[in-house]
């Protein structure tokens, strides 16, 4: 955990600080436009990972050795659907899938600062070097970027009931991602075994049901409490503006 190098420690704040001005900028620019010309930075992020995640099934199907672990059976490859979903298919298909991006695109952007090698690797230190490098760079800032947006423009707007729409997208992750996992033996998010000591010693200790509950358990209990925390934050801005 917190293993950054130089290069990271220079790249993910410098990126992520770009993001919060450009939405704020944004924000003001356009606070009397129409909603669709507000929400414009989302629709391009939610094509640029579309776009990102074909053209990765495309690379390494065409001119690499493709392997199991390419398949878009990730935590992460999650984006690529519900954020065109989010942005792109109307009000309603919209409001069901927004909590869950918002949310889990939070839990992406901790987790680059919590340990970024885990999600994306040493692409700081080496943008251009590969088209790996490359890709994983642009689509998991892209998520990043999403929730930055989302949250200084104010497009998803947190209610408690919410955490059915972020504990439903788990559950349904879980329901074939584990699965898949265990049928192609392949570790995705750390489904067959952790890198996290206290988790690992969990799964040796008492099997792998228990340790599989136990990762959907504090996936779903996180998302909530993530969700929560954001309405809890509106009330109070909306108390401060009264």
């Amino acid at each position: 955990m917190f293993e950054w190098n130089k290069d990271d420690a220079i790249v993910i704040p410098l990126t992520y600080a770009f993001f919060c001005v450009a939405a704020i900028i944004w924000r003001f620019a356009f606070k009397n436009s129409k909603t669709v010309l507000k929400t414009l930075p989302l629709k391009i992020l939610a094509v640029t990972v579309l776009l990102a995640e074909i053209a990765k099934q495309i690379y390494y199907n065409c001119f690499e050795d493709f392997t199991l672990y390419i398949l878009p059976l990730h935590f992460c490859s999650l984006f690529f659907l519900i954020m065109p979903l989010s942005q792109l298919c109307g009000e309603k298909v919209g409001a069901v899938f927004k909590p869950a991006t918002f949310v889990y695109s939070f839990f992406v952007l901790v987790l680059i600062l919590v340990n970024p090698h885990t999600l994306i690797g040493n692409s700081p230190s080496d943008l251009f070097g590969s088209f790996h490098n490359t890709h994983t760079f642009i689509y998991h800032m892209s998520v990043v970027a999403y929730f930055v947006f989302s949250a200084i423009l104010g497009d998803y707007d947190p209610k408690p009931r919410h955490c059915v729409n972020v504990v439903c997208g788990i559950a349904v992750y879980t329901s074939y991602a584990v699965p898949c996992a265990y049928l192609l033996n392949t570790n995705y998010v750390n489904i067959l075994y952790s890198q996290f000591a206290p988790l690992e010693k969990l799964r040796l200790a008492y099997g792998q049901f228990w340790y599989n509950a136990t990762l959907f358990s504090l996936s779903a209990a996180a998302g909530c409490f993530v969700c929560l925390a954001a309405c809890l934050f509106k009330k109070a801005v909306q108390k401060s503006n009264k």
